[in-house]
């Protein structure tokens, strides 16, 4: 029989003979005749992927379905090439004086315990990862090499620079994992598009001058084959393209490259979803978020949803090198939601009610036109009022604002935006969760004119998240929020008709039946959530909630309270 090395031409899988006929659904395997593909299909089975990778000069690489995906289904898993502390710190998070362990990325403080062979922080000097290769064993050998911080104080900002690690634990791959070293290096760095950007300035300081002058002009042969500052340059560039962030329980954010799932093109209405297995180091699940046909591209989102059109095409030129042209880049309505809008500025006696809206919406500096009286503001104007908004509406919201406080604001920014904009979703947010918790507007206190404006704003927000996401796959705490102030104000209205004299048992058991249907489905929605503390606390609160919802209606078919 013929060694695969000998043969120039795809083989079957199972004799490796030349061979013609592929897998049907992957299109990865290819076999001489179906005797031999139902013969080796209990091994396929495992790694047969409903998708192929597939290339064009606009795109670069990108994953398409070769067969039809039902929602929900997963896609396939991957291992990681490598996963280490978050990539990028903030100024804020580097005075911060808690870094992941080096051994388990549990939170620990820089100046209690060391791992004791390098003296980087960790959770526990017998920490076990601390003794893994696979996690900090080469890198440890790597480390001991650097001086130590030269005063205590300095030791985030001067010595223990987490965000480097990562870089660090992708050239040991060299050494580890050949394999992934050769994936790691196959993937994008856009290194010339780069050149002389500030990202690329900031990676030379924080990451290649820091590596070298501490760790890697060392006696550092033994340990990794290359490490010169063009690699650095190159790896860098590849994080930045390509990372993912993996969010853990305990707020500690990571940074994880994987060599398919990054292959996945962006949408800002993507089909995909993903999710990590922390328990079995930290391999990526990609689930489809609706039906996928046979044909369509895998695409998951790299930016905010949240974001209006601007903001997230400036984020992907900076971080991806690339413009998104999706349809709701394109709409200038962004797909009638009106996320983006300005009302008309016309200083005419009779104000119009137009509204203002991007001439090119893919145009950063395009003007903005009214729809009805076609007067027009500069693109400049636009930013520099939005920057001021900005500012004040993140300012509020990162306090503990009051109902007052969200309403004067709302009050004051809706003069120029459109009831629909992207900060006033925010306010409204933020305010539904308000209306019924803040003393003195708890929700038995709100009077039937607030419930019913709690509701409507409930609506509002809801018929925005479905035209952004129409089957929910990235806005699902949002829209799971949505659903469960939704119920309280149904509960409460349930009540206040119950208490009347006249009351219709059916009227009010209606009430709570819609409610509780409410609460069923944001639980559907949050399953793609439980992994992070946010979607895990709430699903606990709606699920509360509905046993309450069930006892009120169980107490209305008795006809007592």
């Amino acid at each position: 029989m013929m060694s695969q090395a000998e043969v120039t031409e795809p083989v079957c899988a199972v004799c490796l003979v030349p061979a013609k006929n592929f897998c049907s659904a992957c299109k990865l395997v290819k076999y001489c005749g179906t005797e031999h593909q139902r013969q080796h299909w209990k091994q396929h089975k495992k790694e047969c992927r409903p998708f192929r990778t597939a290339k064009d000069d606009i795109l670069g690489r990108y994953l398409m379905a070769t067969r039809d995906i039902r929602a929900d289904g997963t896609i396939f898993i991957e291992e990681p090439l490598v996963v280490g502390p978050k990539w990028y710190l903030s100024e804020q998070e580097r005075e911060i004086p808690v870094m992941p362990c080096v051994g388990c990325f549990t939170p620990c403080h820089m100046s209690t315990r060391r791992c004791p062979r390098c003296h980087w922080p960790a959770c526990s000097p017998r920490c076990l990862g601390l003794k893994d290769p696979n996690i900090h064993g080469l890198e440890c050998k790597i480390l001991s090499l650097g001086p130590g911080p030269a005063k205590k104080e300095d030791c985030l900002s001067n010595y223990y620079r987490t965000d480097a690690l990562l870089v660090l634990k992708c050239l040991m791959l060299q050494k580890q994992n050949p394999k992934k070293w050769h994936d790691l290096l196959d993937m994008q760095s856009h290194e010339e598009e780069r050149k002389g950007t500030e990202l690329q300035e900031d990676a030379e300081e924080r990451i290649v001058s820091y590596l070298n002058s501490n760790f890697l002009l060392k006696p550092t042969q033994k340990f990794l084959s290359e490490y010169d500052g063009m690699l650095l340059r190159r790896i860098c560039g590849i994080i930045e393209t390509n990372y993912m962030c993996v969010s853990l329980p305990t707020g500690i954010e990571l940074s994880g490259l994987f060599y398919t799932a990054c292959m996945m093109e962006h949408s800002c209405q993507p089909n995909c979803y993903f999710s990590f297995d922390r328990h079995n180091g930290f391999r990526i699940s990609v689930i489809a978020g609706r039906t996928i046909q046979k044909g369509e591209h895998l695409k998951i989102m790299y930016s905010n949803i949240l974001w209006n059109t601007h903001m997230r095409n400036e984020h992907l030129a900076i971080t991806k090198h690339f413009h998104c042209k999706c349809e709701r880049c394109s709409d200038p309505t962004e797909l009638g939601t009106y996320f983006s809008a300005l009302n008309c500025v016309s200083a005419t006696e009779e104000p119009c009610d137009g509204i203002q809206l991007p001439k090119d919406p893919l145009n950063s500096k395009t003007d903005w036109i009214c729809d009805k009286c076609a007067i027009t503001i500069n693109g400049e104007e636009v930013r520099y009022l939005l920057t001021q908004m900005t500012e004040e509406v993140e300012t509020l919201l990162a306090q503990k604002p009051s109902i007052k406080q969200v309403e004067n604001l709302m009050n004051k920014l809706g003069t120029f935006l459109h009831n629909h904009h992207y900060h006033m979703f925010s306010l409204k947010h933020t305010l539904i969760q308000l209306y019924g918790k803040e003393p003195g507007f708890t929700i038995n206190q709100l009077s039937n004119a607030l419930l019913e404006k709690k509701l409507d704003m409930c609506k509002e927000l809801n018929d925005i998240c479905r035209k952004l996401d129409p089957s929910t796959i990235r806005l699902s705490i949002y829209v799971s929020i949505i659903l469960y102030e939704m119920h309280t104000v149904l509960v409460e209205k349930s009540k206040r008709l119950f208490a009347l004299e006249n009351k219709t048992l059916d009227e009010v058991k209606a009430l709570q039946e819609e409610a509780l249907q409410h609460l069923s489905l944001a639980t559907h929605l949050l399953k793609k959530e439980m992994d992070n503390i946010a979607g895990s606390k709430l699903n606990d609160c709606i699920v509360k909630s509905i046993e309450e919802v069930k006892s009120l209606i169980e107490k209305s078919n008795l006809k007592v309270y």
